[in-house]
């Protein structure tokens, strides 16, 4: 508990009742509170509360991953979802391996007007990655490894959570095959 401290006031003097009444049961114990609150007594307006500007260059924060959304992209067994957390504009590097029809999916937030840049490195030619919109529950890619190659570059029109697929054909991926990748993504 903090010291009394008495109030400087201005026209004014501050009586016993008021005192004892701002101390509740316990005379001689402090308003709670007291430090924390100025009065005014002056009888001019009241100062109205100041607004508080943005920092000019201040960047706006990221998209949060719709986790839901991304999960439903995670449908084969052994595969799991993880969300990539790095720099605003900047990159994360992650390796990983496709096993049969099973691989990691990444999930990754893009603010509205960044790029999100996306290179594939496979171990073989069998290994490609997909690229879609967490919202988009239809499960169309809006870049196909396959045709498009092994580099992606896409300018976010909204806040979006974006999901990388990793995977193999069917033919491969009924046999088992295995394969690793180095994925490079990045935002700016």
């Amino acid at each position: 508990m903090k010291p009394f401290a008495p109030a400087v006031l201005t026209g004014g003097f501050l009586s016993l009742s008021l005192a004892l009444a701002a101390c509740g049961d316990r005379p001689g114990a402090a308003p709670e509170a007291a430090s924390e609150a100025t009065v005014d007594l002056s009888g001019g307006p009241a100062a109205a509360p100041q607004a508080v500007s943005p920092t000019p260059n201040a960047v706006p924060a990221l998209p949060v991953v719709d986790e839901a959304a991304a999960r439903a992209f995670v449908r084969e067994e052994g595969s799991t979802l993880e969300v990539l957390t790095f720099e605003r504009a900047g990159s994360v590097t992650k390796e990983g391996t496709v096993k049969g029809y099973a691989a990691p999916v990444y999930a990754v937030p893009v603010a509205a007007g960044q790029t999100l840049k996306v290179a594939f490195k496979p171990s073989n030619t069998n290994l490609y990655f997909n690229i879609s919109d967490a919202t988009d529950q239809s499960g169309a890619a809006v870049f196909r490894g396959e045709v498009e190659g092994e580099t992606a570059e896409l300018k976010a029109a909204k806040d979006t959570t974006y999901v990388i697929t990793p995977f193999q054909p069917r033919a491969t991926a009924r046999r088992g095959s295995e394969g690793a990748y180095a994925l490079t993504v990045s935002r700016n």
